[in-house]
């Protein structure tokens, strides 16, 4: 047997009955003195602390409530520090300095985090222990006196704390391992969505492009679901560029660098021009000064439209390039009977579409539903057409869109198609539109992600089980 020290007390060496040399338990009244003292950091002093750094963060921002913590923190592991000096006695801690400063520091973090996750779980499971003094007071020091308590003389101790500590944690882990109530709130967040212009319809013969609430319910745009009925995209660029390609003449003549000329299919024609023809797009390749300019067109595009294109290039003037655009030497134009100009960024240039909207693309035939805030919403506004329709509708039409609105409470509902979408359609959708309901919001809508220590914990939890 080790000889006693002088920071030993008298009461961590006895003699057990036969003489034989041990340590006996200590009496209940220190003990439950000591798990008293332990209780006391999370009844009250960790929520006076936790309250004094909310009121620092306030005042005096992020800067002092980092040192207003590490002050907290050095008062409440003194606390202990002298609450294991004055109950040595009944810890297997006690006996030694560097025995009672691991016995507060063990308190203090597996107490801490204990506290932090029974909070979580309180909270979780709904019990309010978190907005109730009374009950934060009463509860909020058992993980500090159930460390304390695994770390009392005597098994018998040890054992009822370790019993309770198991059954805690197995109670903690089932409530937080349970699936949060689906907060629709934060998926509404968390997708940019307000709940008061979600409104969802269904369009016979069309199917949703997103926000698929099922049974061909949507919430924005539709397009034909038999895809042969839209009709195709027709279009005409006039690119310039100043260089070709070395070593390249696939068609009989060099390709322009960084031109997007199809070469599947090439053809002489007369006057020096060259057809080519690509599974997407055809045209031609004209020289005109120093710049080799490219007229492609889609494949919905006459081939004698493109030809005759090619054949009229020159330099496009002030009026089709528009008041904000210099004419640099990039801009070339064409006569194309039936298209209009438009300019190009990447790279500089043309661009024809059909005069006439009503037949050009996906976009002639699409549908979509809009809904906005009644307040300050003009229905009537940038629009060439805007007219009652009975029923509360309003017929609306712009240049390349028509449809129906209708004031519902406080939202405006529009329901808008390309021109060569049908208004009868469209009509009884602008009818049919209605709030989504909550259970279509969370069909479509996913959860927000973990953003909390709690939240990755509660996932990884759900995981592993």
């Amino acid at each position: 047997m080790r000889a006693a020290t002088q920071n030993d007390s008298p009461d961590d060496h006895a003699v057990r009955p036969g003489g034989r040399p041990g340590k006996i338990s200590p009496k209940p009244l220190p003990v439950l003195a000591h798990l008293a003292a332990a209780w006391t950091v999370g009844s009250v002093l960790l929520p006076t602390a936790w309250l004094i750094l909310l009121v620092t963060l306030f005042a005096d921002g992020e800067g002092t409530v980092l040192v207003a913590a590490a002050l907290c923190a050095a008062a409440l592991l003194t606390y202990l520090i002298i609450v294991i000096r004055a109950t040595r006695t009944v810890s297997v801690l006690g006996a030694t300095r560097g025995g009672r400063l691991s016995w507060a520091l063990l308190v203090l973090v597996v107490g801490t985090a204990g506290w932090a996750l029974g909070w979580a779980a309180t909270d979780v499971a709904d019990l309010g222990v978190s907005r109730d003094t009374l009950l934060t007071f009463l509860l909020g020091g058992i993980p500090y006196a159930l460390v304390a308590g695994l770390l009392v003389r005597g098994w018998r101790y040890r054992t009822v704390a370790l019993g309770l500590t198991v059954a805690l944690v197995a109670a903690g882990v089932a409530v937080l391992r349970q699936e949060a109530p689906d907060d629709l709130e934060a998926r509404l967040r968390a997708s940019s969505i307000h709940k008061e212009t979600a409104y969802v319809v269904s369009v016979p013969g069309y199917r949703p492009d997103d926000n698929d609430y099922g049974g061909g319910l949507g919430g924005s745009g539709f397009s034909p679901a038999n895809p042969a009925s839209v009709p195709p995209d027709r279009y005409v660029t006039i690119t310039a560029y100043d260089r070709l390609m070395t070593g390249e003449a696939r068609c009989g003549q060099p390709t322009a660098q960084d031109a997007h000329l199809p070469t599947e299919s090439c053809t002489a024609e007369s006057g020096g021009l060259v057809y080519r023809q690509g599974p997407v797009e055809h045209g031609y390749q004209v020289k005109v000064g120093r710049r080799h300019v490219a007229v492609i067109g889609s494949t919905a595009v006459g081939h004698d439209l493109l030809r005759s294109a090619a054949r009229s290039l020159r330099p496009a003037t002030t009026r089709e390039l528009g008041a904000d655009q210099e004419q640099t030497g990039d801009y070339y134009a064409a006569k194309i009977p039936g298209y209009t100009p438009g300019l190009t960024a990447m790279p500089p240039g043309m661009v024809y579409t059909p005069s006439d909207h009503t037949g050009n693309g996906a976009q002639s035939v699409r549908i979509t539903l809009y809904v906005s805030i009644a307040d300050g919403d003009d229905l009537c506004f940038r629009t060439e057409e805007c007219t009652p329709a009975g029923s509360g509708l309003t017929y609306v039409r712009t240049e390349d869109t028509h449809g129906y609105a209708v004031r519902r409470g406080t939202v405006n509902v529009r329901v808008l198609g390309g021109l060569r979408s049908d208004g009868k359609l469209l009509r009884q959708a602008a009818l049919d539109a209605r709030p989504a309901t909550d259970g279509e919001l969370r069909r479509v809508l996913p959860p927000p992600g973990p953003s909390t220590v709690l939240d990755c914990l509660r996932r990884w939890l759900r995981a592993i089980g």
